[in-house]
């Protein structure tokens, strides 16, 4: 049951990681930056927001840190690095989905990832409490 366990948690990692490379690269190299038009119906606040992070390339920044952690989330030895640099990342860009976008798939769409990081995450319990506490149990 323990191996079970550890297959599906590094099956996900591995899933997550190539999603998130995808991403990262989407935002480098496969597609522009978003510009919504004045009759657009997504939230003004929304609009406006996506327009700023675009022309000021923290979108580029968030595609690197995508692509870092992706690589990291692959790496079996790495795996634990890889989650803990991308839980703040997709934890803002769930937030951003929540708070400002307001549309209900945009949060399943956010929340899935979200959902799998933090069980990949939680996975590693045993590592990185050894990490907070500073010794073994």
């Amino acid at each position: 049951m323990k191996k079970a366990i550890q297959y599906s948690v590094a099956g996900l990692a591995i899933i997550l990681g190539a999603f998130f490379v995808y991403k990262g690269l989407n935002k480098h190299f496969l597609s522009e930056c978003k510009v919504y038009e004045a009759d657009s119906p997504l939230p003004l606040n929304y609009r406006n927001l996506i327009t700023a992070l675009c022309t000021s390339g923290f979108t580029k920044v968030v595609g690197f840190l995508e692509i870092a952690s992706g690589i990291l989330l692959i790496i079996p030895r790495t795996r634990l690095l890889g989650s803990i640099v991308l839980l703040p990342v997709i934890i803002t860009i769930f937030l951003f989905h929540l708070l400002i976008d307001n549309r209900p798939h945009e949060l399943v769409e956010t929340g899935i990832p979200l959902l799998a990081a933090i069980l990949v995450f939680a996975s590693y319990y045993n590592v990185w409490k050894v990490i907070v506490a500073g010794r073994k149990n």
